[in-house]
């Protein structure tokens, strides 16, 4: 393992774009975080600085900075393209690894990357709850932190059918683009055509999104007014809830398993040019 671990790292390393895309995630990631208190001040009546609080800022944070995987799931296929187009899995196989091992370091990649997202996150929501919060317990700043565990197999998922487009593909340009175009277009267009069946909540991307959900806007700004008049169900169901979350995981988890094992599969078969 270690050995794997030390091949990927000088791959990663001397890989020019791994590191622009990973300063591009950073950068993109604190942009966001510094804009959003920005708008805060343009909005009358709500307060954005609410979602910065303790416990919704878990919940907040993980949602908004979802999108940003697609970086990090666009790293792992240009890594892996890469070693096809410069011939770097061919020659780690001459030199001793097998090809189960070539994606085993694929997927401490991408360990190492979900866990790295999972940690700015958590740092983040920790900072952000402590400068927002204005009541503050333990418990209520430990109140959703099990988000973490989700997001981060959100991350590794996005970067997972990354690398098993990435597999197949062994284009560059085109992985890439069958990733984006399934997410951003493929999915949705199906999304609105099955909206009367509850299929449309198995599709993979659909499944992956749906675990880091849009947060109740509703009854947070309801507790912060302390209203004690009960909100209408119509007035709370804006957006359709999908599957419970604990199906939602089994779900995604089903999807990582099969896409792990048939990467495998593809590797053990697959030309190395």
């Amino acid at each position: 393992m270690k050995k794997l671990i030390r091949i990927e790292q000088i791959k990663i390393l001397n890989y020019t774009p791994f590191r622009i895309l990973l300063l591009l995630y950073v950068v993109f990631f604190t942009l966001g975080i510094v804009i959003y208190p920005l708008i805060d001040k343009e909005i009358p009546i709500i307060s954005l600085s609410d979602l910065f609080r303790f416990p919704d800022v878990w919940t907040f944070l993980t949602w908004i900075t979802e999108p940003y995987n697609i970086l990090l799931a666009l790293i792992v296929i240009m890594m892996t393209t890469n070693e096809f187009s410069n011939h770097t899995f061919k020659t780690q196989v001459i030199f001793g690894l097998s090809r189960k091992e070539l994606i085993t370091q694929k997927l401490i990649l991408i360990f190492l990357l979900a866990s790295f997202a999972t940690i700015l996150i958590g740092v983040t929501s920790i900072s952000l709850g402590l400068i927002y919060s204005y009541k503050l317990t333990f418990k209520i700043a430990m109140e959703n932190i099990e988000l973490m565990a989700i997001y981060f197999l959100s991350s590794a998922t996005y970067m997972i059918f990354g690398l098993f487009f990435a597999l197949i593909i062994k284009n560059t340009a085109l992985s890439i683009l069958t990733f984006i175009g399934l997410r951003s277009f493929v999915e949705p267009i199906l999304f609105l055509l099955l909206r009367k069946t509850e299929i449309r909540w198995y599709m993979p991307m659909r499944a992956t999104t749906q675990l880091t959900p849009l947060p109740n806007l509703i009854e947070i700004f309801k507790d912060k007014m302390n209203n004690p008049e009960a909100i209408e169900d119509t007035a709370i169901d804006i957006l359709p809830k999908g599957l419970p979350l604990w199906l939602n995981i089994l779900v995604v988890m089903g999807y990582v398993t099969v896409t792990v094992y048939f990467s495998y599969r593809i590797m053990g078969r697959k030309r190395l040019t």
